[in-house]
């Protein structure tokens, strides 16, 4: 909405056609309240909202690369290009890119937050202190630009390492949601027993030091006795991922054809 014509206050009495500038200059229409397009800064607050909004998205992706990038993790690896190394562990390469791009949120959300309390105070109509939203503005977009290409760039340049990632999935059991599901989809169960259940056989396979896909059938079938070999079916991680077939969800289809679309509306 086009704030030309509200003069600085009040409108003017000089005979205007606002809807004309405003058509002329590309808005969608003048503002109705004169006070209010020269007051208000809301245009530059959602701008820096939207901001925000993307760098914390940028942020959480970077968390993910850092954690990704350690020995402890090991999931991807970066080029030189986006790793420098320690300033005093030789062996050590660190993921800046992704720890830049990380700190960037900090910086945009604290332009937004920093109008906000500009605003929060200010009678109307117009005032100088209004001035202070360029700076915040212009730097926010500048740093968001700044971490979008570095985030581009490092998913360009990670190399995934499967091995890694399937060697995580020892612990912890991940496939205890599938075996309850099972018993929901097979024998009908309600899915609070299921939960119930699936917590025992848990608790058998820590207790034996083994994985629920290695568990022995009759000790599930002392838990349950409806339980049958069909089971270790649901109790691999690959039939896990596979299992996920609703949209948006991890199967390898479903994945494909995320990609696609997201190819289609981006590219």
């Amino acid at each position: 909405e086009s704030p030309l014509g509200a003069a600085a206050l009040a409108g003017t009495s000089f005979e205007i056609d606002r809807h004309a500038t405003a058509a002329a200059l590309g808005f969608d229409a003048p503002m109705e309240n004169s006070m209010d397009a020269v007051s208000a800064r809301d245009f530059t607050l959602e701008f820096l909202a939207a901001l925000s909004i993307s760098a914390i998205h940028i942020s959480r992706l970077a968390e993910e690369i850092v954690l990704w990038c350690t020995p402890q993790y090991g999931f991807i690896r970066l080029s030189d290009a986006y790793t420098t190394g320690s300033s005093i562990m030789p062996q050590k390469r660190n993921p800046d890119a992704a720890e830049l791009a990380r700190a960037k949120a900090g910086r945009i959300v604290g332009a937004m937050t920093g109008l906000m309390i500009v605003m929060k105070g200010l009678p109307l109509a117009y005032g100088k202190d209004m001035q202070e939203d360029k700076e915040p503005a212009f730097d926010a977009a500048e740093s968001l630009s700044l971490a979008i290409a570095a985030m581009a760039g490092m998913v360009g340049d990670m190399e995934a390492d499967p091995d890694a990632m399937e060697r995580a999935l020892v612990d912890g059991f991940p496939t205890a949601t599938d075996l309850a599901d099972w018993l929901v989809r097979v024998l009908d169960m309600p899915f609070r027993r299921a939960h119930h259940v699936t917590g025992q056989i848990v608790a058998l396979a820590e207790k034996q030091g083994c994985g629920l896909a290695d568990l022995p059938l009759a000790d599930m079938q002392r838990v349950e006795s409806g339980i049958t070999q069909d089971i270790y079916s649901v109790l691999s991680n690959t039939a896990s991922v596979q299992s996920r077939t609703s949209f948006g969800g991890t199967a390898p289809d479903r994945v494909r054809e995320a990609a696609k679309a997201a190819r289609e509306r981006f590219l």
